[in-house]
């Protein structure tokens, strides 16, 4: 294993950067409908697709540095909801009979372009049973800011076996998408809707999880890694340019310390999903890394933001700087696929296996 990144790797790192950089606003603030369309010009949703799809077959290796850019923008993110319903489309092409098709099989070939995007809810609220006309949804759950025109959402559910992943049309009459007073977030209320694809349960019979969700849970450490490390970049920057008592107030040790602590973490982190990523790439079991990484990113993605807000003093919760963007995307992401200390509860249940 090379635990440094590979060529590919910091080329597609640096090309995100690259395009990424240029959309932020005011505040660091960035369209979901631009970074959608920079995403999709730069080919990167054909990552990890089959080339029977018009993928490229890369593997999780090369989407890791995509998250991880990201989050360094804390850019709205549609890659992580758009590889969970490129998953859940293959399972439901292999598992049709016959003629019979659905709105999401039809759509697997433009999965790769981008042409169909995904949102990615977050919550318990959503319960799933099933029928004659296959797996019904009702319930609520929140909704990080999907891309305009969005095709599905890829919903979390709770079935009598555990919890599953469905995917469901946006444009169903029994899908309502509200505001809410969180910024960012949308409350997604399902009423009797037919999911189009669901997957297996997260968690296995022995409690293991699913490789399903153990690479969902590689790209979110590596969306945090990303946030984590672009609000520690706004704190040595802040550090090196307010100045009291004449003199900058990174020359402090109460201020440098733990910024120079901060870094030697998040290299130990970029390790961490970098291994978990070759793991899954190349068959080994990877759902202890999985979960270790998750839990050590989400973490870090939490102190690192907070510390980076409190750095930048008063100025930190303005809607001018952008490291509040980062504080606050880390409130929403850091407990998506579980809070920290059950990830680790879980992570030391599957070593002692």
């Amino acid at each position: 294993m090379r635990l440094e990144r590979g060529e590919a790797q910091r080329d597609l790192a640096r090309a995100v950067r690259c395009e990424l950089g240029p959309l932020a606003g005011p505040g660091g603030r960035m369209e979901s409908a631009e970074v959608h369309a920079t995403l999709a010009d730069l080919d990167l949703f054909a990552l990890e697709l089959p080339p029977a799809v018009g993928g490229l077959a890369l593997g999780l290796a090369c989407a890791v540095p995509v998250c991880e850019e990201l989050g360094r923008w804390a850019a709205p993110d549609s890659y992580r909801a758009h590889a969970l319903l490129a998953e859940l489309a293959q399972a439901a092409e292999n598992e049709r009979s016959g003629s019979r098709t659905t709105a999401l099989t039809d759509a697997l070939p433009l999965l790769a372009t981008g042409k169909v995007s995904a949102g990615l809810a977050a919550g318990t609220g959503v319960l799933a049973a099933r029928t004659a006309d296959g797996w019904v949804l009702d319930g609520d759950c929140a909704l990080p800011e999907p891309p305009p025109d969005v095709a599905f959402h890829v919903v979390p559910a709770r079935t009598a076996d555990g919890t599953v992943l469905a995917a469901v049309a946006a444009d169903s009459s029994k899908v309502v998408c509200a505001a809410t007073r969180r910024e960012g977030i949308r409350r997604l209320s399902l009423q009797g809707v037919v999911a189009q694809a669901v997957s297996a349960p997260l968690h296995q019979a022995d409690g293991a999880p699913s490789p399903l969700l153990a690479r969902a849970r590689v790209r979110q450490a590596a969306y945090l890694l990303g946030l984590a490390s672009g609000a520690h970049r706004l704190a040595v920057q802040r550090a090196a340019t307010r100045r009291q008592f004449g003199r900058p107030i990174g020359e402090n040790q109460a201020v440098a310390f733990p910024l120079a602590e901060q870094f030697a973490h998040l290299e130990a982190v970029r390790l961490l999903v970098h291994e978990a990523a070759w793991d899954a790439d190349g068959g080994r079991p990877g759902a202890v890394g999985a979960a270790q990484s998750l839990a050590y990113a989400a973490e870090l993605a939490l102190q690192v933001t907070a510390h980076a807000v409190h750095v930048h003093g008063a100025a930190g919760i303005s809607k001018d700087s952008a490291v509040q963007g980062h504080y606050r995307v880390a409130a929403v992401e850091a407990t998506r696929w579980g809070a920290p200390a059950s990830l680790w509860r879980e992570a030391g249940a599957l070593r002692l296996r």
